[in-house]
């Protein structure tokens, strides 16, 4: 807990607005708070739980309605309100039905804790919406997943989750069958498609998977390496001509050069290769991968293989 020198302040104030500060970002149990406080104090003070309801109860005497919820504490209104506008509703409203529809225990979870923060703010409740829910969702195209694919996505989550290294055979894009030890990264659904994302140990690179590539997985006993590894391999590419003019950037992708109008370096360090190299041939003459030397030996070993189609 940081110290403070105005003697005038009583630290226990600082605590009460940190119990504040750690339910806004999720609801918390007692116990929950302890370890909180606990982590925030130099030597490791404890905190007894009555100490916490008096805490608790300073903060709702301060305006602020926390209320319990299966044996946790949540801030269900804050004094200081969001106004929004028309706009801004209607998509909170739409958000909320998609959520339904959105797979993946990561990403609805975040869309949740960012509810309930809102929620605070404002009533969501209130909310109304006079066009058909399942109209804007036939627009934007989105499906939502059977049965199976439900199970799959829970499966690879699984695996993420464990941390454990794994064996997967699955057929490339070439149709060649391929066995490799990799680390579960992420699960993704995409156009009504299991995405999973994987980093192989040999050779070092990510790789993405449709679900419908993957024939066998066994879980391993060695403990994955360190997601970090995972981004640092990073493919520089030079695109020339009209496309370095008209080309727009991934959302993963770096400019590192754009000095000549004709040409233009990119770096790309976090799209799984074995639709990167794909992905790049489409640009023909206009585009050349500079490094690593590997990812350029694929590139030239991917031409040969294209062109030997030709009997070139």
């Amino acid at each position: 807990m940081t110290k403070f020198n105005n003697e005038n302040t009583s630290i226990a104030a600082y605590r009460v607005f940190e119990t504040l500060k750690f339910l806004i970002q999720q609801p918390a149990s007692v116990t929950d708070i302890i370890k909180h406080l606990s982590s925030l104090e130099p030597d490791g003070k404890s905190f007894s739980k009555a100490v916490i309801y008096k805490y608790i109860t300073t903060l709702k005497f301060a305006g602020i309605k926390i209320i319990r919820n299966k044996c946790k504490y949540e801030v269900a209104n804050l004094p200081f309100k969001i106004n929004f506008n028309s706009e801004n509703l209607e998509a909170l409203k739409i958000l909320t039905y998609l959520l339904e529809y959105v797979p993946e225990t990561q990403i609805s979870e975040k869309i949740n804790k960012l509810f309930y923060q809102l929620n605070m703010r404002y009533s969501l409740d209130k909310i109304t919406l006079d066009e058909n829910i399942q109209n804007i969702l036939y627009k934007i195209k989105i499906q939502k997943p059977d049965e199976n694919q439900l199970k799959t996505i829970k499966e690879y989550e699984k695996y993420c989750k464990d941390k454990l290294k794994i064996r997967v055979t699955y057929i490339n894009t070439y149709g060649n069958k391929i066995s490799s030890i990799c680390n579960p990264v992420e699960v993704k659904y995409e156009d009504n498609n299991v995405l999973f994302r994987l980093f192989s140990d040999h050779p070092d690179e990510l790789i993405e998977l449709n679900s419908k590539q993957i024939t066998e997985i066994s879980q391993m006993p060695t403990m994955c390496t360190e997601q970090r590894k995972y981004f640092n391999l990073t493919t520089v590419f030079k695109l020339m001509g009209k496309l370095a003019q008209r080309y727009t950037q991934r959302n993963y992708e770096s400019l590192i050069d754009s000095s000549n109008i004709s040409t233009k370096i990119v770096s790309n360090k976090d799209e799984p290769k074995n639709t990167f190299l794909l992905r790049l041939m489409r640009y023909g003459y206009q585009c050349e991968l500079i490094k690593p030397k590997a990812e350029r030996d694929k590139m030239k070993k991917l031409i040969e293989q294209t062109l030997s189609n030709y009997n070139i």
